[in-house]
């Protein structure tokens, strides 16, 4: 029997209802998904605007305000992942992971602040990826406060603050995986060590200037 044989059989009104109602599963599913994704991408920017709001009172030292954006946060998150978790297509999407980044980064970045403790991934019920890619922008929000913390003086907790920034990298850049199985990750290691090789040698000029100046303070003291 030659392969096509088959086809003589085809009965083309049998093939066309057939393909009716397969169609019409499908675009009904797709119809559904659709929506939980415009969900989705509605709740995600609301994650992402919290995030800033909770990071920047921070950066201010606005503890209440950062206190209640990051309660509000965590609300928008539960509802976020409701719609993901409604199909798996969207849940294992770039969508989840970035949107989970910047929860993990507000979250991490507000309790080294003002706890001193950085809470791991079970605590934050979020995946290894999303944990990482938000760990690694706790980097860049550190060297923003490192900064500040050298405006007014306070250079000893701004060093220690690069300590911490130093702590993170050392420990991620020993996750020699492939982009595939950590999207983004080695990129924002990479950003990690410019961040920190900056902070580092704007920390010692600092410093220096401190010396310095405090010379010149014990000099003119003597005299």
């Amino acid at each position: 029997m030659r392969a096509w044989e088959g086809l003589k059989r085809v009965r083309l009104d049998e093939v066309a209802s057939r393909l009716r109602r397969a169609i019409s599963s499908i675009d009904s599913k797709l119809s559904t998904r659709e929506r939980e994704r415009d969900e989705m991408i509605k709740r995600s920017r609301d994650v992402t605007r919290l995030s800033g709001w909770t990071i920047n009172a921070l950066h201010r030292g606005s503890l209440e305000e950062a206190r209640a954006y990051l309660e509000e946060m965590v609300r928008a998150v539960k509802d976020f992942l409701k719609h993901a978790r409604s199909d798996p297509y969207l849940y294992y999407s770039g969508l989840v992971h970035n949107t989970l980044a910047e929860y993990v980064e507000a979250m991490i970045f507000y309790h080294l602040v003002v706890e001193g403790r950085l809470l791991t991934p079970e605590e934050l019920d979020v995946d290894e990826v999303s944990y990482l890619q938000g760990m690694g922008d706790v980097v860049g929000e550190l060297r923003r406060l490192a900064l500040d913390l050298m405006r007014v003086g306070e250079v000893e907790l701004a060093d220690k603050v690069l300590d911490l920034m130093e702590a993170i990298y050392y420990e991620m850049r020993g996750l020699e995986y492939p982009d595939a199985l950590i999207p983004g990750v080695r990129h924002k290691v990479d950003v990690a060590r410019r961040l920190i090789d900056d902070t580092k040698a704007l920390l010692l000029e600092v410093k220096g200037r401190k010396e310095v100046l405090e010379a010149l303070g014990a000099g003119g003291g003597r005299g």
